[in-house]
Protein backbone atom coordinates (compact mmCIF):
# COMPACT_ATOMS: atom_id res chain seq x y z
CA UNK A 1 0.00 0.00 0.00
CA UNK A 2 1.26 3.46 -0.89
CA UNK A 3 1.12 5.45 2.35
CA UNK A 4 2.27 8.70 0.75
CA UNK A 5 -0.87 8.80 -1.40
CA UNK A 6 -2.98 8.02 1.67
CA UNK A 7 -1.30 10.86 3.56
CA UNK A 8 -1.96 13.28 0.70
CA UNK A 9 -5.59 12.14 0.60
CA UNK A 10 -6.02 12.85 4.33
CA UNK A 11 -4.38 16.26 4.04
CA UNK A 12 -6.48 17.27 1.01
CA UNK A 13 -9.71 16.05 2.65
CA UNK A 14 -9.03 17.99 5.83
CA UNK A 15 -7.94 21.06 3.87
CA UNK A 16 -11.29 21.23 2.05
CA UNK A 17 -13.06 21.47 5.42
CA UNK A 18 -10.63 24.14 6.54
CA UNK A 19 -11.18 26.12 3.33
CA UNK A 20 -14.89 26.24 4.16
CA UNK A 21 -14.22 27.35 7.74
CA UNK A 22 -11.68 29.99 6.72
CA UNK A 23 -14.02 31.32 4.02
CA UNK A 24 -16.78 31.64 6.62
CA UNK A 25 -14.52 33.44 9.08
CA UNK A 26 -13.17 35.85 6.45
CA UNK A 27 -16.72 36.51 5.23
CA UNK A 28 -17.76 37.31 8.81
CA UNK A 29 -14.85 39.74 9.17
CA UNK A 30 -15.78 41.48 5.88
CA UNK A 31 -19.53 41.66 6.60
CA UNK A 32 -19.29 42.93 10.19
CA UNK A 33 -15.88 44.63 10.55
CA UNK A 34 -16.30 45.80 14.16
CA UNK A 35 -13.53 45.64 16.76
CA UNK A 36 -15.47 42.96 18.65
CA UNK A 37 -15.76 40.81 15.54
CA UNK A 38 -12.05 41.19 14.84
CA UNK A 39 -11.26 40.24 18.43
CA UNK A 40 -13.13 36.97 17.99
CA UNK A 41 -12.55 35.96 14.39
CA UNK A 42 -8.86 36.81 13.87
CA UNK A 43 -7.67 34.47 16.69
CA UNK A 44 -10.19 31.92 15.44
CA UNK A 45 -8.77 32.18 11.92
CA UNK A 46 -5.24 31.74 13.28
CA UNK A 47 -6.34 28.74 15.33
CA UNK A 48 -8.03 27.08 12.33
CA UNK A 49 -5.03 27.63 10.06
CA UNK A 50 -2.63 26.52 12.79
CA UNK A 51 -4.58 23.34 13.46
CA UNK A 52 -4.74 22.57 9.72
CA UNK A 53 -0.98 22.96 9.41
CA UNK A 54 -0.54 20.89 12.57
CA UNK A 55 -2.72 18.11 11.17
CA UNK A 56 -0.77 18.08 7.92
CA UNK A 57 2.49 18.02 9.87
CA UNK A 58 1.34 15.06 11.95
CA UNK A 59 0.16 13.12 8.93
CA UNK A 60 3.50 13.62 7.18
CA UNK A 61 5.74 13.27 10.24
CA UNK A 62 3.93 11.49 13.14
CA UNK A 63 7.11 10.62 15.05
CA UNK A 64 7.55 14.31 15.95
CA UNK A 65 4.57 14.28 18.33
CA UNK A 66 6.66 15.12 21.39
CA UNK A 67 9.10 17.55 19.85
CA UNK A 68 9.40 21.01 21.38
CA UNK A 69 8.26 22.89 18.21
CA UNK A 70 5.20 20.65 18.01
CA UNK A 71 4.28 21.29 21.64
CA UNK A 72 4.70 25.04 21.19
CA UNK A 73 2.67 24.92 17.97
CA UNK A 74 -0.26 23.09 19.52
CA UNK A 75 -0.20 25.35 22.59
CA UNK A 76 -0.32 28.52 20.46
CA UNK A 77 -3.11 27.17 18.24
CA UNK A 78 -5.20 26.05 21.22
CA UNK A 79 -4.59 29.37 23.01
CA UNK A 80 -5.80 31.33 19.96
CA UNK A 81 -8.90 29.13 19.72
CA UNK A 82 -9.65 29.45 23.43
CA UNK A 83 -9.14 33.23 23.30
CA UNK A 84 -11.69 33.47 20.48
CA UNK A 85 -14.12 31.20 22.32
CA UNK A 86 -13.95 33.04 25.65
CA UNK A 87 -14.26 36.42 23.92
CA UNK A 88 -17.28 35.19 21.98
CA UNK A 89 -18.79 33.81 25.20
CA UNK A 90 -18.34 37.12 27.04
CA UNK A 91 -19.92 39.08 24.18
CA UNK A 92 -22.78 36.57 23.81
CA UNK A 93 -23.75 36.54 27.50
CA UNK A 94 -24.09 40.33 27.50
CA UNK A 95 -26.09 40.46 24.26
CA UNK A 96 -29.89 40.50 24.06
CA UNK A 97 -29.72 37.28 22.00
CA UNK A 98 -28.83 35.41 25.18
CA UNK A 99 -32.25 36.00 26.70
CA UNK A 100 -33.33 32.38 27.18
CA UNK A 101 -31.75 30.85 30.28
CA UNK A 102 -31.07 27.63 28.37
CA UNK A 103 -28.79 29.45 25.90
CA UNK A 104 -26.74 30.82 28.81
CA UNK A 105 -26.48 27.34 30.33
CA UNK A 106 -25.39 25.82 27.01
CA UNK A 107 -22.81 28.51 26.28
CA UNK A 108 -21.47 28.36 29.84
CA UNK A 109 -21.06 24.59 29.68
CA UNK A 110 -19.27 24.83 26.32
CA UNK A 111 -16.82 27.48 27.54
CA UNK A 112 -16.18 25.62 30.81
CA UNK A 113 -15.55 22.42 28.87
CA UNK A 114 -13.17 24.26 26.53
CA UNK A 115 -11.22 25.75 29.42
CA UNK A 116 -11.07 22.38 31.17
CA UNK A 117 -9.78 20.59 28.06
CA UNK A 118 -7.30 23.39 27.42
CA UNK A 119 -5.90 23.06 30.95
CA UNK A 120 -5.75 19.27 30.56
CA UNK A 121 -3.79 19.57 27.30
CA UNK A 122 -1.42 22.08 28.89
CA UNK A 123 -0.92 19.70 31.83
CA UNK A 124 -0.08 16.83 29.45
CA UNK A 125 2.31 19.04 27.49
CA UNK A 126 3.94 20.23 30.71
CA UNK A 127 4.36 16.63 31.87
CA UNK A 128 6.12 15.76 28.58
CA UNK A 129 8.56 18.62 29.11
CA UNK A 130 8.99 17.91 32.82
CA UNK A 131 9.64 14.18 32.34
CA UNK A 132 12.15 14.88 29.58
CA UNK A 133 10.15 12.85 27.07
CA UNK A 134 9.75 15.75 24.70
Amino acid sequence: MNYSRLKIWFIVSFTFAVIGMVTRVIWQIVVIPTPGTMLIFIPLLLAILGMNALFAYLVVNPQKLRSKPFLIWITVALTAGLLAGVTHFARFILSPEAEPVLSKIISSSVVLSSISIYLLVLRIIWSFRKDGKG
